[in-house]
């Protein structure tokens, strides 16, 4: 048998003893993972990234930068991703500037975990607003005819997944990813991500449920045209809430599925003038013993809204 070992290196001020040494065997990965049909060609591009070990009672949450594939400007109008089971989350965030030497180097795996599976490093994170995220194992987004996000040639991402494995073996992830285009000549507005998060307000005390309320206003004018959220297991009920203008009071989103939040498409926009905003509602049951705030395992909590909004 191949025998593989990965050792990853943590961040650059991390010492020794944050290294994990995963060893497996090659034939130790299940062959039950159908790939994602990737798109024809001219009319898409596919990210897949291979098998990767998650080991026993173990989370592992890693970024990677990868490039997208495309040579010219594309426009892209739906994208699609299909992941072992498993996964708690899994991410692609863009870069605002691809030059920018604080970009990470294409290609490598940067581990978030120490040891114990817990205690992430957040010093190497992209920390940019993603243009994906996704908790299902397969999930599609599709953004309003005749809209498009672009991506200028060479374009690259940061892939964030994370895993938990909670078995006394080995588990592995894989991930692909489809990011499906248009030609220009169809397309006549473009569109960019944006997100409003609660990670400044939220504390959940133990062995209690607990109402976060947390409201942003947009400092510009912002038309939304897709619309939906993101928590972790302890988020029972997700309201998101217009603030001022037409859409004050308004309820725009309920979800009572952290798994499958519903995602809202407007064929017109949700007009917001600077002032005005959204307003997210959640409630949270924390039935543990400790504390839980905002952090990225699946032991923590979250509470961002997410969506697309007219550039």
């Amino acid at each position: 048998m191949q025998k593989v070992i990965v050792i990853l290196a943590f961040a650059a001020i991390c010492l020794a003893g944050c290294e994990k040494t995963f060893d497996y065997e090659v034939s130790d990965i299940p062959n039950n993972f159908p790939p994602l049909a990737a798109p024809q060609i001219g009319a898409g591009h596919q990210i897949h990234i291979p098998p990767f070990p998650v080991p026993a009672n173990f989370e592992r949450e890693w970024y990677m930068r990868l490039p997208i594939g495309n040579t010219e400007k594309i426009y892209v109008t739906s994208i699609e991703m299909k992941m072992r089971p498993g996964s708690h989350h899994f991410i692609a965030y863009p870069f605002p500037d691809e030059n920018a030497g604080t970009n990470p180097p294409i290609g490598v795996m940067r581990d978030q975990n120490l040891p114990t599976g817990r205690g992430n490093i957040r010093s190497n994170l992209s920390m940019t607003g993603f243009i994906l995220e996704a908790t299902a194992p397969e999930y599609r987004i599709d953004i309003p005819a005749g809209y498009a996000v672009p991506f200028a040639g060479g374009a690259t991402l940061d892939f964030n997944s994370h895993y938990f494995n909670k078995t006394d073996k080995t588990l592995f992830g894989e991930v692909y990813m489809n990011l499906n285009t248009k030609p220009k000549s169809e397309i006549t507005g473009e569109l960019e991500s944006f997100q409003v998060d609660n990670v400044d307000v939220l504390v959940l005390p133990p062995n209690q449920k607990t109402v976060i309320t947390y409201t942003e206003l947009f400092d510009s004018l912002t038309k939304i045209m897709v619309l939906t959220s993101h928590c972790h297991k302890k988020g029972e009920r997700f309201e998101i809430w217009g603030v001022g203008g037409a859409h004050d009071g308004e309820l725009l989103l309920v979800s009572t599925d952290y798994v499958h939040p519903p995602v809202l498409y407007y064929n017109e926009p949700l007009v917001f003038q600077k002032g005005q905003g959204l307003k997210s509602v959640v409630t949270y049951n924390n039935n543990t013993n400790r504390t839980i705030k905002f952090g990225v395992t699946s032991e923590d909590e979250m509470g961002i809204v997410f969506g697309y909004k007219i550039k």
